[in-house]
């Protein structure tokens, strides 16, 4: 019975790394007021959980949608682990994904 137990849990395990999906990960979006060299400045829309942390936040780009471009103005959506730097601007330094949305 052990031996059945823990070959399930091993394997639910090893499913739930390969699902692909970020665990505790986080989505918000933000209008870009910026584009910097290897960084976006964003500041998070309305009702945003991170506009409570900071208004103005830097995003590395990194794992960025391949299409199309961010510009000023446009909003991004932005998938990240949930940890913001205070700082000001604010940073995020694990980025799982950013993409054009409006």
């Amino acid at each position: 019975m052990k031996t059945i137990f823990c070959i399930l849990t091993a394997l639910t395990l090893l499913l739930s790394a390969c699902s692909g999906s970020k665990s505790g990960s986080v989505t918000f979006r933000a209008t870009v007021l910026e584009i910097n060299d290897g960084y976006y400045l964003v500041e998070p829309v309305e009702g945003s959980a991170e506009l409570k942390s900071a208004d103005q936040i830097t995003v590395p780009m990194k794992n960025m949608a391949p299409s199309p471009e961010p510009e000023v103005g446009d909003i991004l959506e932005i998938e990240y682990d949930g940890y913001i730097a205070e700082s000001y601007p604010a940073q995020i330094n694990n980025v799982y994904s950013v993409r054009v949305v409006e």
